[in-house]
Protein backbone atom coordinates (compact mmCIF):
# COMPACT_ATOMS: atom_id res chain seq x y z
CA UNK A 1 0.00 0.00 0.00
CA UNK A 2 1.28 3.47 -0.89
CA UNK A 3 1.95 5.75 2.04
CA UNK A 4 0.66 9.27 1.67
CA UNK A 5 2.17 11.83 3.99
CA UNK A 6 0.83 15.29 4.73
CA UNK A 7 3.61 17.65 5.76
CA UNK A 8 2.66 20.74 7.75
CA UNK A 9 4.62 23.79 8.73
CA UNK A 10 2.49 26.35 10.47
CA UNK A 11 2.31 29.43 12.56
CA UNK A 12 -0.76 31.26 13.74
CA UNK A 13 -0.57 33.30 10.53
CA UNK A 14 0.59 30.87 7.83
CA UNK A 15 0.03 27.23 6.96
CA UNK A 16 2.25 25.33 4.53
CA UNK A 17 0.93 21.97 3.31
CA UNK A 18 2.72 19.35 1.21
CA UNK A 19 1.51 15.90 0.18
CA UNK A 20 4.05 13.18 -0.60
CA UNK A 21 3.10 9.82 -2.05
CA UNK A 22 5.62 7.13 -2.96
CA UNK A 23 8.45 9.58 -2.28
CA UNK A 24 7.04 12.09 -4.81
CA UNK A 25 5.56 15.51 -4.16
CA UNK A 26 2.02 15.40 -5.51
CA UNK A 27 0.51 18.58 -4.07
CA UNK A 28 1.49 21.63 -2.06
CA UNK A 29 -0.04 24.91 -1.01
CA UNK A 30 0.35 27.87 1.28
CA UNK A 31 -2.51 29.46 3.22
CA UNK A 32 -2.29 32.92 4.73
CA UNK A 33 -4.66 33.96 7.53
CA UNK A 34 -4.06 37.64 8.28
CA UNK A 35 -6.63 38.21 11.02
CA UNK A 36 -5.88 38.08 14.74
CA UNK A 37 -5.69 34.68 16.42
CA UNK A 38 -9.13 33.34 17.29
CA UNK A 39 -11.08 30.08 17.49
CA UNK A 40 -12.48 30.92 14.04
CA UNK A 41 -8.96 31.10 12.62
CA UNK A 42 -8.20 27.70 14.17
CA UNK A 43 -11.31 26.29 12.49
CA UNK A 44 -10.13 27.64 9.12
CA UNK A 45 -6.79 25.84 9.55
CA UNK A 46 -8.56 22.60 10.49
CA UNK A 47 -10.89 23.01 7.48
CA UNK A 48 -7.80 23.15 5.24
CA UNK A 49 -6.59 19.90 6.81
CA UNK A 50 -10.00 18.28 6.40
CA UNK A 51 -10.06 19.21 2.73
CA UNK A 52 -6.63 17.69 2.19
CA UNK A 53 -7.49 14.52 4.11
CA UNK A 54 -10.71 14.19 2.14
CA UNK A 55 -8.96 14.60 -1.21
CA UNK A 56 -6.02 12.27 -0.47
CA UNK A 57 -5.83 9.10 1.58
CA UNK A 58 -3.45 10.46 4.20
CA UNK A 59 -1.66 7.76 6.18
CA UNK A 60 0.45 10.07 8.33
CA UNK A 61 0.96 13.70 9.24
CA UNK A 62 4.41 15.17 9.76
CA UNK A 63 4.67 18.47 11.65
CA UNK A 64 7.61 20.85 11.51
CA UNK A 65 7.94 22.31 15.01
CA UNK A 66 10.05 25.38 15.82
CA UNK A 67 12.27 25.59 18.87
CA UNK A 68 10.43 25.82 22.21
CA UNK A 69 11.36 29.49 22.73
CA UNK A 70 9.69 30.37 19.40
CA UNK A 71 6.35 28.76 20.29
CA UNK A 72 3.60 31.08 21.50
CA UNK A 73 0.59 29.93 23.51
CA UNK A 74 -1.54 30.32 20.37
CA UNK A 75 0.87 28.13 18.42
CA UNK A 76 0.71 25.44 21.12
CA UNK A 77 -3.08 25.65 21.10
CA UNK A 78 -3.15 25.19 17.32
CA UNK A 79 -0.70 22.28 17.51
CA UNK A 80 -2.92 20.54 20.06
CA UNK A 81 -5.97 21.12 17.87
CA UNK A 82 -4.19 19.60 14.85
CA UNK A 83 -3.07 16.58 16.89
CA UNK A 84 -6.61 16.08 18.24
CA UNK A 85 -8.08 16.45 14.74
CA UNK A 86 -5.65 13.83 13.40
CA UNK A 87 -6.39 11.50 16.32
CA UNK A 88 -10.13 11.73 15.64
CA UNK A 89 -9.45 10.76 12.01
CA UNK A 90 -7.11 7.93 13.05
CA UNK A 91 -4.04 9.48 11.45
CA UNK A 92 -0.73 9.26 13.31
CA UNK A 93 1.17 12.52 13.82
CA UNK A 94 4.96 12.74 13.97
CA UNK A 95 6.66 15.96 15.07
CA UNK A 96 10.09 16.93 13.77
CA UNK A 97 12.12 19.82 15.16
CA UNK A 98 12.69 22.42 12.43
CA UNK A 99 16.44 22.39 13.10
CA UNK A 100 16.48 18.67 12.18
CA UNK A 101 15.01 19.55 8.77
CA UNK A 102 17.59 22.27 8.27
CA UNK A 103 20.35 19.78 9.09
CA UNK A 104 18.93 17.22 6.66
CA UNK A 105 18.17 19.49 3.72
CA UNK A 106 20.30 22.57 4.36
CA UNK A 107 23.85 23.16 3.31
CA UNK A 108 26.52 21.22 5.23
CA UNK A 109 28.16 24.58 6.01
CA UNK A 110 25.13 26.81 6.60
CA UNK A 111 21.81 25.57 7.95
CA UNK A 112 19.74 28.57 6.95
CA UNK A 113 16.34 29.07 5.38
CA UNK A 114 18.01 30.10 2.15
CA UNK A 115 20.13 26.92 2.08
CA UNK A 116 17.06 24.76 2.80
CA UNK A 117 15.07 26.33 -0.03
CA UNK A 118 17.99 26.12 -2.46
CA UNK A 119 18.54 22.41 -1.72
CA UNK A 120 14.83 21.60 -2.08
CA UNK A 121 14.75 23.38 -5.45
CA UNK A 122 17.59 21.09 -6.59
CA UNK A 123 15.58 18.06 -5.47
CA UNK A 124 12.18 19.34 -6.68
CA UNK A 125 12.69 21.81 -9.57
CA UNK A 126 9.00 22.81 -9.72
CA UNK A 127 9.57 24.80 -6.50
CA UNK A 128 12.02 27.15 -8.26
CA UNK A 129 9.42 29.82 -9.01
CA UNK A 130 8.57 30.09 -5.28
CA UNK A 131 12.26 30.22 -4.44
CA UNK A 132 12.76 33.09 -6.89
CA UNK A 133 9.73 34.91 -5.48
CA UNK A 134 11.04 34.44 -1.94
CA UNK A 135 14.38 35.97 -2.91
CA UNK A 136 12.56 39.01 -4.28
CA UNK A 137 10.34 39.42 -1.17
CA UNK A 138 11.39 41.69 1.65
CA UNK A 139 9.33 39.70 4.12
CA UNK A 140 9.60 35.94 4.29
CA UNK A 141 6.47 34.41 2.80
CA UNK A 142 7.16 31.03 1.19
CA UNK A 143 9.36 29.52 3.91
CA UNK A 144 6.40 27.67 5.48
CA UNK A 145 5.74 26.03 2.11
CA UNK A 146 9.35 24.90 1.84
CA UNK A 147 9.37 23.64 5.43
CA UNK A 148 6.17 21.65 4.75
CA UNK A 149 7.78 20.05 1.70
CA UNK A 150 10.92 19.30 3.71
CA UNK A 151 9.06 17.69 6.63
CA UNK A 152 6.90 15.57 4.31
CA UNK A 153 9.96 14.43 2.34
CA UNK A 154 11.87 13.72 5.55
CA UNK A 155 8.98 11.71 7.00
CA UNK A 156 8.57 9.75 3.76
CA UNK A 157 12.28 8.89 3.77
CA UNK A 158 12.22 7.89 7.43
CA UNK A 159 9.24 5.55 6.93
CA UNK A 160 10.95 3.82 3.97
CA UNK A 161 13.97 2.91 6.07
Amino acid sequence: MERTTLGLSFSTRMLGLAVFQSNSLIDYSLKLHKEMWSPHKQEMVLASLASCIEHYTISGIALSIPAEHQQTNSFKELKQAIELFADIHGIPVTCYPANELYQRFGSPVKRTRHALMKRLVLLIPELSRYYERELANRNKYYIKLFEAVAVAAYHSQEKRQ
